[in-house]
């Protein structure tokens, strides 16, 4: 099929005496709810309270807003190896903060999560953390054997880097000082790589310890939780990304009933521990993608906790002293309220069959490398491909894209890529194969074209109709790219089913 450029319209993150740790924590909790975790938010990670409470941001108070918000727990940030001496013991301070703000929230009838949160000192110096982490537990795990029930450890948020080989047994020693004290207390454990879903497997937990809650985080898909985010350099110069297409409520639906069928089988009961969009994803959107999150969690029975209160993704507008009520009522909804729905005003988004993200792209053959880089299409982001001498035959180097839908025997298709020559040279010409194709031999091409790509960002457009059935998964986006020899700019790849514009 030729190419055109009739284009179609696509979508323009010393120790306090334990007597007074006691006494704090022996007051009766008012209407704590049930034991088992519902809705909760995470909390005091940034506060300045930790090193100077004249100079806190939350208060007590906040315990009581978030029980009266609709929520059951807390799960409490701490990043206590900085409070720590050259022998480890934690500073009286910083017990006693503790010790207040866990008072605090068990007074207000809430949960507390006490969640270890140096995992980025665990991910760089192993050794230093594995000494620290379980002098940690060992001044923690006594100092609330008596707390009520209502008090849960988490071992180490995010495990990742190089805590990922030992990490098993890092969670088997940390928890076998637990017991010591606390032999009944419930402890939240996750897996390693960030707390993936994807590692669940790898988990090694004690088969007769059935007082484990398992937990797992969830900003799929990055790109738009975390556009604009300064401390991640592959998206903190995106903008734009938007969410809500069929494909992608489909990966939430699966990832999540992955998780439950790795619950059900294990037995092991669930939290979501982390989750949240960054502001610069747009109010609507982040409400949205919040809420769809949060009913996916709560239809499979996980419990879960926001990412977070305050600081950023936040929940509660410190300045305005309340709420930020969309993201409210996206977490705690009002009953009879419709459900949020992110939908761009685009129709074109309707008709994909593919996952219309950077991401999606796989790029194989020798002599090249990829980063994300900030550009003007869709979605502010392409694909740049180095490519670092021309090979023998164009299909040497690739850049494919799975399509993830069926198609059928008389869909109308449309392919739609953006692509550039990465050079200033105006001059620069260069013809590349584009093809819709089976991603199996015979690698039977359904569309075919070539493009030609110069130095600006144009679109390249392929049309035609499907001349028989194809099964998901079995169909790909392709473009051959081993005879350009330079670096290449592409974005994400749009393919759509019996679209018609302007409908």
């Amino acid at each position: 099929m030729p190419i055109t450029h009739s284009l179609p319209r696509i979508l323009g993150a010393a120790c306090l005496a334990l007597g007074l740790a006691s006494a704090a924590l022996a007051q009766t909790p008012v209407a704590l709810p049930q034991l088992a975790l519902k809705r909760g938010v995470n909390a005091l990670g940034y506060d300045p309270l930790w090193s100077d409470p004249s100079k806190a941001r939350f208060q007590p108070r906040h315990m009581q807003a978030i029980r009266d918000g609709g929520f059951d727990h807390v799960r409490l940030n701490l990043h206590a190896f900085e409070h720590m001496d050259a022998q480890g013991q934690l500073s009286a301070a910083w017990l006693k903060t503790l010790d207040e703000m866990t008072a605090a929230a068990l007074n207000a009838g809430l949960q507390v999560i006490l969640d270890q949160h140096n995992f980025n000192d665990c991910a760089k110096e192993i050794d230093a953390c594995r000494v620290r982490l379980k002098a940690f537990w060992r001044q923690i795990a006594p100092r609330y054997k008596d707390a009520p029930d209502a008090v849960l450890f988490e071992i180490l948020n995010e495990p990742n880097g190089a805590a990922d080989a030992i990490w098993n047994d890092m969670l088997a020693e940390n928890l076998a000082i637990i017991r010591e004290s606390n032999p009944k207390r419930r402890v939240v454990v996750g897996p390693k790589f960030w707390n993936s879903l994807d590692q669940l497997d790898s988990l090694k937990l004690p088969e007769g310890d059935r007082n484990l809650v398992v937990t797992f985080h969830y900003y799929t898909p990055m790109e738009f939780t975390h556009q604009g985010a300064s401390w991640t350099p592959q998206f903190q110069k995106l903008s734009g990304v938007t969410w809500g297409t069929a494909q992608e409520l489909d990966k939430l639906r699966q990832d999540f009933d992955r998780v439950k069928a790795w619950s059900q089988r294990t037995g092991r009961p669930i939290l979501l521990g982390e989750f949240g969009a960054l502001e610069t994803a747009g109010m609507a959107q982040r409400v949205a993608w919040t809420a769809a999150v949060g009913r996916a969690a709560e239809a499979r029975g996980f419990s879960w906790s926001y990412w977070q209160f305050d600081s950023d993704f936040v929940a509660w507008d410190m300045k305005a002293d309340g709420w930020v009520k969309p993201i409210l009522n996206a977490l705690v909804p009002v009953p009879g309220a419709p459900a949020p729905v992110a939908r761009s005003s685009d129709p074109a988004l309707d008709h994909l069959i593919n996952a219309a993200k950077v991401s999606a792209w796989s790029v194989y053959g020798e002599g090249q490398s990829t980063s994300q880089v900030p550009c003007e299409a869709s979605g502010k982001a392409c694909l740049r491909v180095d490519l670092q001498g021309k090979r023998a035959n164009p299909w040497d180097n690739g850049v494919i894209a799975p399509i993830t839908a069926d198609i059928r025997k008389g869909d109308k298709l449309q392919v739609l890529v953006w692509m550039r020559l990465d050079t200033d040279d105006a001059k620069a010409k260069v013809n590349v194969p584009v093809s819709l194709q089976l991603n199996a031999a015979p690698y039977t091409a359904l569309l075919s074209g070539a493009a030609t790509l110069t130095n600006k960002l144009e679109p390249v457009v392929l049309n035609g109709t499907a001349q028989e059935n194809y099964a998901a998964g079995t169909v790909m986006m392709s473009a051959h790219v081993g005879q350009v020899g330079q670096p290449i700019w592409v974005s994400a790849p749009f393919v759509l089913r019996n679209y018609t514009p302007g409908k």
